[in-house]
């Protein structure tokens, strides 16, 4: 049966746009540019004849229009996300976990090497995702997120891998900016001169692990925002600014191409896994994970 539907790539960027109110966010999830992204809007407003977004200077709204439609859209991708899931439950079991590229590549990948090899039957889909904290869960039975690491665990909180976060630069900064062993061992002196004309490096969130780090004392320095962890480490490694690392940035320290320059750490974070779904396999996983609860 013929049909006048909009090409599928426009009603992904659409959809992923309309989700997170962000070409830019949309633009990561979809590994695009935020041109794609924006080109790809555009030609499904032209294929509807109506304006989907209300686009500010800072943000972008759904119109009306661009409310209704997103409604059916996210429907029907939920709709059709399930009978996939559904199809592929048939012939092999599938375990979906969202994590951000930083934590697969450095510390989840390894580790599932071997639990891969020992269950066979098993699908494991990394799905890339970027830590937001209203994030979509649908279709996911597993997520590894950034957050506040408390005593008591919720009841989605399985494991939680406590990350003191503590201030690396690379010696061509250090250099630049004359930082002497020793001068920024009191957080505080980053927002006084002339430490407070260096770069900090930071994420986009609400949450300002930068302030947290100076026991809450505002900063005057530039920031750089820089969502996506791996890009800021290599912002960090090319003298960009200063960056909070953590303890899985050890490689990174080990040869030197970043060197703490504060003995000042930031406690009480770190990385939850939480499981979204109670599949036999995400036990099974889950398990698997605690045997490395303490290795980094």
């Amino acid at each position: 049966m013929k049909h006048s539907l909009p090409p599928l790539e426009s009603l992904k960027a659409f959809e992923a746009a309309a989700r997170h109110l962000s070409i830019t966010l949309a633009a990561d999830e979809l590994c695009l540019t935020k041109g794609a992204v924006s080109y790809q809007i555009k030609r499904l407003e032209q294929h509807l004849g109506h304006a989907l977004f209300k686009r500010t200077t800072r943000q972008i709204l759904l119109t009306d229009a661009g409310q209704m439609f997103y409604q059916t859209t996210q429907k029907i991708f939920e709709d059709l996300s399930s009978q996939i899931r559904q199809l592929n439950q048939n012939h092999q079991h599938s375990l979906v976990i969202a994590v951000t590229s930083y934590v697969a590549l450095r510390w989840l990948s390894p580790k599932l090497a071997s639990f891969c090899a020992q269950n066979p039957d098993i699908n494991v889909i990394i799905q890339h995702a970027i830590n937001q904290p209203n994030a979509n869960q649908q279709g996911i039975d597993m997520s590894i997120s950034w957050q506040e690491c408390l005593d008591g665990f919720n009841s989605d909180t399985k494991i939680q891998l406590p990350m003191p976060m503590f201030a690396v630069a690379s010696q061509s900064l250090i250099a630049r900016y004359q930082l002497l062993a020793g001068g920024l061992d009191a957080p505080e002196n980053l927002g006084q001169a002339p430490f407070n004309s260096i770069p900090l490096l930071c994420e986009e969130r609400d949450l300002d692990m930068w302030q947290l780090w100076c026991h809450g004392q505002p900063l005057a320095n530039p920031r750089h925002m820089i969502e996506d962890a791996n890009v800021r480490v290599q912002a960090a490694i090319d003298g960009q600014g200063i960056m909070l690392a953590d303890a899985l940035m050890q490689n990174e320290i080990n040869n030197h191409s970043l060197v703490g320059v504060s003995t000042h750490q930031l406690t009480g974070y770190g990385y939850a896994i939480s499981t979204h779904s109670s599949q036999t396999q995400v036990q099974l996983l889950i398990q698997w994970l605690q045997t490395y609860e303490h290795a980094f």
